[in-house]
């Protein structure tokens, strides 16, 4: 990568010829031209994945397990005041029950 950003011109470390070949952005918009040509880009894009994958860096998400949270709560009254704010908080955190 380092070769090719040199033969073009441009002076930049390996990882930053890397997002450039990433960022939609270099292909220009309405403001700025472009820097890369789409099919350059393209072509960068499915190399960079091959190689990836050949090093086994792709991975897919796992399905993970669907887990059901309880979402409804009850509290029994509050019968005691602490002067303590934190044993309040305690007292009160003590009386909330899971309605499952």
């Amino acid at each position: 990568m380092k070769g090719a950003t040199k033969k073009a011109g441009i002076d930049c470390y390996h990882a930053t010829a890397s997002k450039m070949l990433q960022n939609k952005h270099y292909l220009g918009d309405e403001f700025y031209p472009p820097i890369i040509d789409e099919e350059t880009f393209e072509k960068a894009r499915v190399e960079k994945r091959k190689r990836a994958e050949k090093l086994g860096r792709i991975w897919e998400p796992k399905d993970e397990p669907v887990r059901d949270y309880p979402v409804k709560f009850k509290s029994k009254p509050l019968v005691q005041k602490y002067e303590d704010p934190y044993k309040q908080a305690e007292y009160a955190y003590s009386l909330i029950e899971s309605e499952v």
